[in-house]
């Protein structure tokens, strides 16, 4: 038993695996897994991201797991809030260690201007609502050196100098999804009002591109269907959805 809001979650570990999120899957598929459950390894060899970006993890040093949730009550068309309750509970998370947290749409989170922690959210549908979802999180925590060419990686041992056990965070980031996954059901305006506050570059003006043109922007808002609002240093308004602008 990991805590009162999952009673029945379990831990699965396994010492390597090519994605968590796939591996879960297909166990959710051939059982019944109780909501909570985390499937967790040490070597993710094909960890992915948005749009199959690859994760790099090496092996021991960070955490990359998924965990099984059934937001059956949820519309498809509010899928996005699945997003906001998992990128906040890294935010508050990691916030414990560090300053200068905040959730990159559509939900990584940053460090000032580095990335510490990736999230894959998979939803899956029957008619008009959500029956499961899997998220899938990898974040940087004893990891010194990214070989990889991702521009702007950071862990928390890089921030704070310590070195941190993994058990225990995942114990502690587990009851923290728990608590932000409750508040989709029970106090969503809160949860909507905590992602647009904790949102990187909300109300701060940044280069963006889209479509091959630059330009200076701030983030206002997000919608009801988890599209970006921006509004130019031209004072034009205008949304976008997922891969369609660029943070510079």
């Amino acid at each position: 038993m990991m805590n009162r809001i999952f009673p029945n979650g379990i831990i699965i570990r396994t010492q390597q695996t090519a994605s968590t999120n796939r591996h879960l899957l297909q166990l959710s598929n051939e059982e019944a897994l109780a909501e909570g459950t985390v499937f967790v390894t040490e070597n993710q060899t094909q960890g992915r991201g948005l749009a199959n970006n690859l994760w790099e993890s090496e092996p021991g040093m960070n955490l990359t797991f998924s965990i099984i949730l059934y937001p059956s009550s949820v519309k498809i068309s509010r899928q996005f809030i699945l997003s906001k309750a998992i990128s906040l509970a890294v935010y508050d998370f990691v916030s414990q260690y560090v300053t200068n947290v905040t959730v990159k749409w559509p939900n990584d989170v940053y460090v000032a201007d580095q990335k510490i922690a990736g999230i894959l959210i998979e939803n899956f549908t029957m008619e008009a609502y959500l029956t499961k979802t899997i998220a899938g999180i990898g974040l940087n925590i004893n990891q010194i050196i990214f070989k990889s060419d991702a521009p702007n990686p950071v862990s928390l041992q890089q921030l704070t100098g310590k070195t941190y056990l993994l058990k225990e965070l995942l114990k502690d980031l587990h009851e923290r999804i728990a608590t932000r996954y409750r508040m989709i059901f029970e106090n969503p305006e809160k949860l909507n009002s905590d992602y647009l506050n904790h949102l990187y570059r909300f109300g701060r003006m940044g280069m963006f591109s889209a479509d091959g043109v630059f330009f200076e922007a701030t983030v206002t808002d997000i919608n009801d269907y988890g599209m970006l609002e921006i509004t130019t240093s031209k004072g034009e308004r205008k949304t976008f959805g997922f891969k369609e602008i660029v943070f510079m």
